[in-house]
Parts: structure tokens; sequence; C-alpha cells
């Protein structure tokens, strides 16, 4: 598999799909985005190489991005 598709296309389909799903189970947008850092940190260093924790940074920021968007306005 190529990784720029995976880094660019997959993981952030990834990211929001299940941003929306965990805010729609847990209604807390702080939960995805913590849950995404964590997986993503683990994934850089058992998976992937140091540099990708920039990535790891970058889909937590989507996740709440995504997050706040589900969020109700009041």
């Amino acid at each position: 598999m190529n990784p720029l598709l995976l880094v660019f296309v997959i993981c952030p389909i990834i990211v929001i799909v299940t941003s929306i799903v965990g805010y729609m189970l847990v209604k807390r947008w702080f939960v995805m985005p913590l849950l995404t850092f964590i997986v993503f940190t683990v994934l850089t260093f058992t998976v992937f190489n140091e540099s990708f924790f920039f990535w790891a940074i970058v889909y937590a920021i989507l996740s709440v991005i995504v997050g706040f968007m589900m969020k109700p306005k009041k």
C-alpha cells in the first residue's frame, strides 16, 4: 500500500468516521481526540517511525474539529 494514500486519505477518513461514531456514543467532544492521539502515538512507535508522530497530532486536531462540529449549538 502506498504510504501517501494511507496518510492523506485512509487515516483521515478513519479518524472522521470514528470521531462521529464516538461522539454519538459518549456525547463528549474530548474523548475521541484523546483516544485518537493515544492510538496513533502507539502506532507511531510500533508500526511507523518517529516522524509519524506529527501526523498523530494532526489527526488528533482533526478529531477535535469533528467533535466540535458534532456538538449541538445552544
